[in-house]
């Protein structure tokens, strides 16, 4: 029997050590694309001469394992991905709303070590000692939101009968979506206003590495790097204000200024299952950049896209991005109790 594509998922736990994988999923969640195990195999030949025109021997460089997946913004699991991207969660008592918990992400020093299991047809497998490498979100018009996810592992086992434990996909209960959603956007000040905002992008990347070491064709660890932010924010104004104040510093300004202006945004997602879930990203101090409107005789509605590399902090405790994920999980600490409803 042929394996099956449309047929796959994705379980993940965080574990309370780097060689200490996890027992079962404390999420289980549906993809629409990607890979739910990876091998990136490196192998070299053993040159020789040895009286005839062709080598005798090769051997495994090294074997990196991983997985690299696309998703919906599951409301359970995605406060988890972005705590292993970032680095740093906080849950507490929900401020505001119905939802239990809120949950702030950001950054963090050291990332926590994951245990993926991945479904495609019949076939499971299992990947430990993963850290997230990048978290990508991307959104337009009324579309589900995207999320692509990138890891790096240290081990991996193939052949597995199943899933461990007993958990329920969280594919039927919902994810977040921009319907409804409130987008802001300023190009000058901390103070973002809401915007006329088309479509978003944010990657969020860690620049791991998994080197093996002498005698192991397997990673010893996965180390994270610098966290570098990049994306867009694309708009169709009735105006130039927003470009104009990115380039001179104000509503006002007509000479372009060789000072640095700083942007902000935020995003505000709500749940298509519980209205009292929400997700919101923002940034400050974004260093925007743009491309005046090309003119073209078909005419239409102008849009401009502001993009931006590198989201910098202004103090020691700040945080490039900010995400507060509002839902009913009450921790994403290693081990914790989870509970999720979704509203019918």
């Amino acid at each position: 029997m042929a394996i099956n594509t449309s047929i796959g998922l994705i379980g993940v736990a965080i574990q309370s050590a780097k060689t200490k994988p996890a027992k079962e999923p404390t999420f289980v969640h549906g993809l629409t694309g990607g890979q739910t195990f990876k091998l990136d195999r490196s192998v070299a030949s053993d040159p020789v001469s040895c009286g005839v025109r062709a080598g005798t021997d090769s051997h495994v460089e090294s074997i990196i394992p991983g997985v690299d997946f696309e998703t919906y913004g599951y409301g359970d699991v995605i406060p988890l991905y972005l705590y292993g991207v970032m680095g740093s969660i906080k849950s507490e008592a929900n401020d505001e709303g119905e939802a239990q918990f809120k949950h702030t992400i950001t950054l963090g020093d050291i990332l926590p070590y994951l245990t993926f299991w991945g479904r495609i047809g019949q076939e499971y497998t299992r990947v430990d000692g993963c850290k997230i490498d990048t978290l990508e979100l991307e959104y337009e018009g009324n579309n589900p939101l995207s999320w692509g996810v990138t890891v790096l592992g240290i081990d991996a086992e193939l052949g597995l009968d199943a899933f461990p434990g007993e958990i329920d996909p969280s594919c039927f209960d919902g994810y977040f979506v921009t319907t409804g959603g409130v987008f802001k956007l300023d190009t000058a000040s901390n103070e973002p206003l809401v915007a006329p905002v088309v479509s978003g992008s944010l990657s969020l990347a860690n620049s791991c590495t998994a080197d093996p070491l002498a005698g192991m064709v397997t990673p010893g660890d996965v180390e994270e790097g610098k966290l570098v932010s990049s994306g867009n924010v694309t708009v169709k104004p009735e105006d130039m204000k927003l470009y104009r104040r990115m380039i001179t510093g104000s509503d006002e300004g007509t000479k372009p200024t060789g000072d640095m202006v700083y942007g902000s945004f935020e995003w505000k997602f709500r749940h298509n299952r519980n209205a009292n879930w929400e997700l919101i990203i923002s940034a400050e101090r974004v260093p925007f950049t743009a491309e005046f409107p090309e003119v073209d005789p078909e005419g239409g509605a102008a849009t401009i896209e502001f993009s931006f590399d590198d989201i910098g902090i202004a103090s020691r405790d700040g945080s490039p991005i900010t995400a507060i994920v509002r839902n009913d999980t009450a921790s994403y600490d290693q081990g914790a109790t989870i509970s999720v409803t979704a509203s019918k």
